[in-house]
């Protein structure tokens, strides 16, 4: 079983009524279903079940050959305290995705603890019929909806490992770990393969993930999606970019009714994202609309192509006489970290002609490139290297923004007399850091809140604590955790409503080292909670 990092989740309720359905590679198809005779494939599951059921896959490996989901209100996971892996080869076209929800008109459903393995093009897809009457207005296309992708392990995906295609509206996904995306043939002849593909479809929120190694982007939303949320993510090694509101997208998969003017994105938020390692741009707009980039710490990113935070117009082709550009206009960057290494030599922040505009509201943001000064450029200015006075001066934005050193540790933390700490604009929205620790009322710039809850802002991490939720955290009324100290340890443990309520205390002795540690939740009602000792914090759910 592979550990994952857990941080917040969301459930949808189910009928008390709901038929439970069980499958095991030792199963049957022939068999009702029950855990004492269960089936053998999640397709006869499909099959027996109906809307608001429950099918529960015990442990082990299940062959997909295109498993297609085709009813609203399921929840698919694995069984309590096991762990099912569904698996698709790459190497054959009509086994196009490993899980596919194939009926637009699907509305509601879960996905939960499952590892999801393969597919020629995708590891899951979301369908759309959005291009299937031309006819049809705009309004009346639908999408598969309501989805809740939560717990889950998707990598080794022929191109990308989650596909989000028009009018699939709500679709959630949390808490997941996806990697190596791009590994089959479809990938070479179609260099395309992204963590997250979502091309028009809104409302979307991708929480608490773990995204990495992944062939070109981790995360996009364009085709005019709207009011989609990226929050709180860890974002690693990409091929081409990290997070891109916009991109380039077909004049087809637009919804001109509501946006005549080809926005690539609309109304999408980034915020407490930490994205390293990526060749193009760690953050990207194209084209967007009412953007809102707060509290992201990007390091390392630019590496080949663009610059570390890039804005580009949209490029939309309509006619051979005729295309349609938009330009970025009403974005909020403020409050991020944007980290350069010593071998970089592109600019920190770029600017492409007309992809700008005097309504942006760009400041009270940290850029640092180790051991010279990073530049920056509008081309509509001049395609000069700027420092960053200059670029105060001539772009009239980041008049509060600073350059130095932010003091971070290698993996994008701060780390103490960080004067990063205590700096930035405090923003309602925003209540917790990317590892779901609760900001204090002089919160941090960048991802990550230094020494986060229970006034630990100048003790918290000195231990070298580390807390982490198991894959299945909850066994009957208790808690399983991990940990691991530098030192002995005397510590508070807080369990916290998501409003920041204390619940239950109790305090702990820890030994140093890795280990398992437990606690009751048995008083706890169903819901999200945090869990807070010496200043580390997760989210978790009690079901």
């Amino acid at each position: 079983m592979k550990p994952i990092l857990l941080f917040l989740l969301f459930s949808l309720p189910l009928p008390l009524s709901a038929a439970t359905f069980y499958v095991a590679t030792t199963g049957n198809d022939n068999n009702p279903g029950t855990l004492a005779a269960p089936f053998k494939s999640l397709t006869k599951a499909i099959a027996a079940a109906s809307p608001g059921s429950i099918i529960e896959l015990r442990g082990g490996k299940y062959t997909s050959n295109e498993i297609r989901i085709n009813k609203s209100n399921l929840t698919i996971r694995s069984y309590a305290n096991e762990w099912a892996i569904i698996t698709a080869v790459t190497n054959v076209e009509d086994i196009s995705s490993c899980l596919w929800y194939n009926e637009p008109e699907i509305d509601g459903g879960t996905l939960e603890r499952l590892e999801i393995v393969g597919g020629y093009y995708y590891g899951l897809k979301f369908e759309s019929n959005w291009d299937w009457d031309n006819s049809v207005p705009f309004s009346k296309r639908r999408g598969t909806s309501n989805i809740t992708v939560r717990n889950c392990i998707i990598h080794d995906t022929g191109r990308d490992a989650i596909k989000l295609t028009p009018a699939c509206k709500g679709i959630k996904i949390l808490n997941c770990e996806i990697y190596n995306s791009g590994k089959g043939p479809g990938a070479q002849l179609d260099f395309n393969a992204e963590g997250i593909d979502n091309v028009n479809a809104p409302d979307m929120l991708v929480k608490g993930c773990k995204i990495h190694d992944i062939a070109t982007t981790g995360i996009y939303a364009k085709g005019g999606a709207r009011n989609c949320r990226i929050e709180g993510n860890t974002i690693t090694n990409c091929g081409e970019g990290g997070i891109y509101l916009g991109f380039y997208t077909d004049a087809e998969w637009f919804d001109t009714q509501s946006n005549p003017d080809y926005y690539e994105n609309l109304d999408g938020i980034v915020i407490n994202n930490l994205i390293m390692n990526t060749k193009h741009a760690g953050i990207g707009l194209w084209g967007a609309k009412n953007a809102q980039v707060y509290h992201n710490t990007v390091v390392n990113t630019g590496q080949d192509e663009m610059a570390t935070l890039f804005f580009n117009v949209g490029d939309v082709w309509l006619s051979d006489t005729k295309s349609a550009h938009p330009g970025n206009i009403n974005a909020k960057i403020q409050n991020n970290l944007f980290v350069q290494t010593s071998t970089q030599n592109l600019p920190m922040f770029r600017i492409r002609d007309n992809a700008g505009s005097k309504t942006n509201v760009i400041d009270n943001n940290v850029y640092f490139r180790n051991a010279s000064k990073p530049v920056f450029i509008n081309d509509a200015i001049t395609w000069e290297d700027l420092t960053l006075a200059q670029w105060k001066t001539q772009n009239g934005t980041d008049q509060k923004s600073l350059e130095l050193d932010p003091k971070i540790d290698a993996k994008g933390r701060l780390i103490a007399g960080s004067p990063c700490i205590g700096k930035a604009i405090p923003i309602p929205m925003i209540t917790h850091d990317v590892d779901a620790g609760l900001r204090d009322n002089s919160p941090d710039i960048g991802a990550d809140e230094f020494g986060i809850a229970s006034g630990l802002k100048n003790a918290a991490n000195k231990t070298g604590l580390q807390l982490r939720i198991k894959q299945n955290p909850i066994q009957g009324e208790t808690l399983y955790f991990a940990l691991n100290a530098d030192q002995k340890l005397n510590a508070n443990l807080h369990i916290l409503s998501t409003s920041g309520q204390v619940i239950k205390s109790r305090n702990m002795s820890l030994p140093s080292g890795e280990t398992t540690q437990q606690c009751s939740v048995a008083e706890l009602p169903a819901g999200t909670y945090i869990l807070n000792l010496y200043g580390q914090s997760a989210l978790f759910v009690k079901p």
